[in-house]
């Protein structure tokens, strides 16, 4: 989902584009386009809503990990943030009866744009309690993995850190039954530590690239950031096994 290139709702909606949009800059942001920059453009909509009839939400807080570097969606669900060109920069997502996301992306000299669909509170509670964790997320955050394309049979080990496992199912729940991915390709930790994981990825998974992420040190390791109470997400790009 990913991370832009593809609705970010951890339902591992294929990667689509998207046209571009406008800016609302919030009063206070600072340094926007002093660092060699390029437009992140994402259209940002209810991931309860229809994919034939979209629920866009305005008012998202879209902001640099870290930094005032923040926007505001418009009416149309649609916020432009300046990110500097061809480095991994995570951006924040927040808005009242929703779940705040953290999320990764690289920009080129042109820009970049996506979809990102969230999900409400109440949604992402019930995901977490269908694998026996809490939420509100107090003192640890959640991470989640998708391969482009899904397969099955892929294991994720979380490296220097701890955290509850689970995978995807087939019918998009979370469960911690499963001992690999299902053909969703996805699935993730809860009740990480905040700071920056890595992630092996195993199994039936080889030769993968990090798209939406950042390589870890060793082959098939992505780095992740985990901040408190949020959702973090990132992309991989694996082969399909022979």
């Amino acid at each position: 989902m990913l991370l832009v290139r593809g609705g970010v709702d951890f339902r591992w909606v294929p990667k689509t584009s998207v046209v571009f949009a406008v800016l609302l800059a919030i009063a206070g942001c600072s340094d926007v386009g002093t660092r060699g920059t390029a437009p992140l453009t994402l259209t940002l909509q209810s991931q309860d809503s229809p994919p034939d009839d979209p629920v866009f939400l305005e008012g998202v807080r879209v902001c640099e990990l870290e930094t005032t570097n923040c926007v505001l969606s418009d009416a149309n669900g649609r916020a432009v943030l300046e990110l500097p060109v061809d480095v991994l920069s995570w951006y924040t997502l927040d808005k009242e009866g929703y779940a705040p996301w953290l999320l990764p992306h690289v920009v080129p000299a042109e820009g970049a744009a996506g979809r990102v669909s969230l999900w409400t509170a109440d949604r992402i509670a019930e995901e977490h309690a269908s694998v026996s964790s809490p939420y509100p997320m107090r003192g640890t955050g959640t991470v989640g993995v998708v391969l482009y394309p899904g397969f099955p049979g892929v294991t994720f080990e979380l490296v220097g850190a701890t955290g509850s496992l689970f995978y995807v199912t087939e019918e998009r729940a979370w469960s911690d039954d499963l001992k690999a991915t299902t053909s969703r390709g996805a699935g993730g930790f809860t009740e990480v530590t905040p700071g920056e994981v890595q992630i092996g990825i195993g199994g039936t998974a080889e030769d993968c690239f990090f798209d939406h992420a950042a390589p870890g040190d060793a082959p098939n390791r992505v780095r992740i950031v985990v901040r408190e109470g949020y959702f973090s997400a990132a992309g991989v790009s694996c082969p399909l096994p022979q």
